[in-house]
């Protein structure tokens, strides 16, 4: 008798174990498209108009430390732009793909890994120039010649998970503006 009790004991504990562990693991619809598709607003202003913008303000980057907003050099804050949407690629990777959710979420780790590597390649080059006083004409041809080498090929990857995030959300009746 004590041994069939130890038994259950431990098949329910292992039963609550593996719901909770799963329950934690578990991305509802809603929260799959909030990572994977919401998130890509934060890329809606990629390229010149982000750029230009950034090097109209000041450069800052937060420090833990005092955790706040501190001054720094443009390649700085453009880094520390860049990491907050490596974090933001981490996230939507460590969502499980299943055969409803795998194509939105290659169209966002494409979007973000795409958008990621050509601000490496554009924008910080673009912020060293503006740190090291470059004139606002050398400056903005380089934005125009970054707009011209990706602007293409980031709207068709942003189109393309709009695409499959709008039909996502259709299939999932989730509550979602697109186009506006």
């Amino acid at each position: 008798m004590k041994k069939i009790l130890n038994t259950t004991i431990l098949f329910l504990i292992t039963i609550i174990g593996s719901l909770t562990f799963t329950s934690c693991n578990n991305f509802s619809p809603e929260k799959t498209f909030d990572v994977a598709v919401l998130n890509s607003n934060l890329l809606s202003r990629f390229g010149g108009k982000e750029i230009s913008s950034k090097l109209e303000s000041e450069a800052q980057v937060y420090d833990e430390s005092q955790k706040k907003m501190i001054p720094s050099s443009y390649q700085d804050a453009f880094k520390y732009d860049i990491s907050n949407l490596e974090i933001r690629l981490k996230s939507i990777s460590e969502i499980p793909e299943d055969d409803d959710n795998k194509e939105m979420l290659q169209a966002s780790k494409d979007l973000f890994s795409y958008v990621i590597a050509k601000q490496k390649e554009g924008y910080l080059p673009i912020a060293k120039m503006k740190d090291e006083k470059a004139s606002p004409e050398q400056i903005q041809q380089a934005i125009a010649d970054f707009d011209a080498s990706t602007q293409t090929e980031v709207d068709a990857k942003f189109n393309k998970l709009m695409a499959v995030g709008k039909a996502y959300a259709e299939k999932h009746n989730i509550d979602a503006k697109f186009g506006i």
